[in-house]
């Protein structure tokens, strides 16, 4: 009761301070009054020419919200840019299209949105959730400047639910900048990115052509703490990098790409974690999956198919293959290539790739330094035609190599050393979307070596001890699958915060309880009638944090584990908030 007062309190609150704006005018009146608590909706319509600048120092319990009052029916057009400085301030709901007269700086455009007001104070615990950008571009003759969508500064920041559609020219969609040795905790999950077309055509050409970079490589020997999930990438040509990681401690992980070119690159900074992601070259050219440079990096658990390493014009990549681990440069500048070392590759599903794993590639001479203290272990590769593990050049140190599996393809390992071999048949079946692990494959409890952090497979299934062989464990009934374009507004992408959102009507006709309510220890949950079935229930960044199916109308869920805070229950029929304390 206690908590359904305080909500009831909160929307009160922020119905007295809120403000729907109809023009220009009425829109910087209400910034200029904006504090804590303040809603300010923008009316259905086009908007022109909208310059906002705030700076607010809100609470996480009474953020200032700057929004569209109907998402999807408010449009930003012209020469439009969002600035944000302060803490605690949302922006949602508006869709950004035809753009003219851009505000140009030397040889750059201003961002559409940036984390930082015009007088450079940056934001922290700010949001921008549930927008749309649309092919907001700038002219042909400005192609080559750079134009980067979203710039983060700050700290505890987030990308959400949004859809980038139809970027061209030079600059990345969203920019974590990472400009000093501050750790940014970043957060950019449940977009989709699509249609991006490289400038001149030629995604051999311009550096800069990225959806995500995250860091400069000035600040790559710090730590960002940044995390990168459950994105889509669709019809995507930009550069080799896809994602360009460029500092310490980020992850990336339950991302999917379809029908691409480039690949997700560990290009600096050390102690990234890739995992859980699943990639579909659509046998394009020039497409791959993970590049791995620099330090103590975990790539695990990843799928990858119909990957092809050669560039348009026929010639080979040495950036590309499904995972290719690169040779380091000597005394290498902070922009160079630094030597990998005592990274591990471990659990990956790799099916129809022409490249599987390479290991000490050189996109040129100076790059002389062998990986050392390399692990590449238990990994299944089906049908790779020129190579399934391809080494050019010996790692060094305490190297092993352990426990992987191919079949229909050629290796530069030796079979039965370290439990590496080869088999004729039966390793995986095809299934809906991607290959999976068959009935008495023997991959099933081949897997060597112990991996503290390889609890779950690639479908947030349980592994369990007799370790399987590749990204999935088989009987572990995962469902956490590869996103596609239809999942776009439902669960990832523009207008998907709606769909999830929930409200007291939805609560009401579930005839659903939770209680209590904070719930402390455990949660009961409550049907009227019938089984409760499978529930799901997620924080409110959309992580899926339990799975489970309940065969009767009541029950109990232990939560001693989770954080206190708001998380989402699902059911096949309703959606419920509940609040930890």
């Amino acid at each position: 009761m206690k908590y359904f007062i305080c909500i009831f309190a909160l929307i009160l609150t922020l119905k007295v301070q809120s403000q729907v704006v109809s023009n220009n005018t009425q829109l910087q009146n209400a910034i200029s009054n904006a504090t804590a608590g303040t809603v300010i909706e923008f009316a259905d319509g086009t908007w022109t020419d909208v310059q906002l600048s705030i700076n607010v120092n809100a609470t996480s319990t009474q953020p200032c919200i700057i929004k569209a009052q109907n998402p999807g029916s408010v449009f930003f057009e012209g020469r439009s840019n969002i600035s944000i400085g302060g803490s605690y301030i949302i922006f949602e709901g508006v869709t950004f299209q035809n753009a003219s007269g851009l505000i140009t700086d030397g040889d750059k455009i201003e961002p559409i949105i940036e984390f930082r007001d015009t007088s450079n104070n940056d934001c922290v615990n700010c949001t921008v959730r549930n927008i749309k950008i649309d092919s907001y571009n700038g002219t042909a003759s400005q192609e080559t400047l750079k134009f980067k969508w979203i710039v983060i500064y700050g700290e505890y920041n987030e990308v959400s639910y949004s859809s980038f559609i139809g970027k061209n020219g030079v600059g990345s969609i969203i920019n974590d900048n990472h400009n000093n040795s501050t750790p940014d905790y970043s957060r950019i999950h449940h977009n989709y990115f699509a249609d991006r077309i490289p400038v001149n055509n030629d995604v051999n050409g311009l550096n800069d052509q990225d959806a995500i970079r995250i860091g400069v490589s000035t600040t790559s020997l710090s730590d960002s703490f940044t995390e990168v999930y459950d994105n889509l990438f669709n019809n995507w040509a930009g550069e080799v990098e896809i994602i360009s990681n460029k500092c310490g401690s980020n992850k990336y992980y339950n991302n999917t790409f379809r029908d691409f070119q480039g690949t997700l690159t560990l290009r600096h900074g050390n102690n990234a974690e890739v995992y859980g992601n699943y990639f579909f070259g659509n046998e394009n050219t020039f497409s791959g999956g993970v590049r791995v440079i620099g330090e103590d990096h975990k790539v695990y658990n990843n799928y990858f198919e119909g990957l092809r390493y050669r560039k348009p014009n026929g010639s080979g990549s040495s950036a590309t293959g499904a995972i290719n681990v690169s040779n380091g440069k000597p005394n290498s500048e902070l922009n160079e290539y630094y030597q990998v070392k005592n990274s591990e590759i471990i659990n990956n599903t790799i099916v129809s790739c022409d490249l599987g794993i390479r290991v000490g590639t050189a996109i040129n001479s100076a790059l002389t330094l062998a990986p050392e203290n390399l692990v590449i272990a238990n990994n299944i590769m089906l049908d790779c035609s020129d190579s399934a593990l391809q080494e050019i050049t010996a790692p060094i140190g305490t190297s092993n190599y352990q426990g992987n599996i191919t079949q229909n393809g050629s290796w530069d390992l030796t079979n039965g050393t370290n439990s590496n071999q080869t088999v004729a048949s039966g390793l995986l079946t095809s299934g809906t979307d991607f290959y999976r692990l068959a009935l008495g494959s023997d991959a099933i409890d081949a897997g060597v070596g112990s991996y503290s952090y390889l609890t779950k497979d690639i479908l947030n299934g349980d592994r369990d001890a007799n370790l399987d062989a590749g990204a999935e464990e088989y009987g572990a009934s995962g469902t956490v699958g590869p996103y596609k374009v239809s999942d776009v507004g439902t669960t990832i992408g523009f207008l998907a915060f709606n769909a999830l959102s929930t409200s007291a009507n939805e609560v009401k006709e579930s005839k659903m309880k939770l209680y209590p309510v904070p719930a402390n220890k455990e949660l009961t949950i409550s049907q009227d009638n019938g089984n409760i079935g499978t529930i799901t229930i997620y924080d409110t960044q959309g992580k899926l944090l339990l799975r489970q199916n309940i065969d009767s109308n009541t029950s109990t869920i232990d939560t001693r584990n989770f954080a206190p805070g708001i998380y989402i229950l699902k059911t096949i029929r309703s959606s419920i908030q509940f609040i930890i304390d």
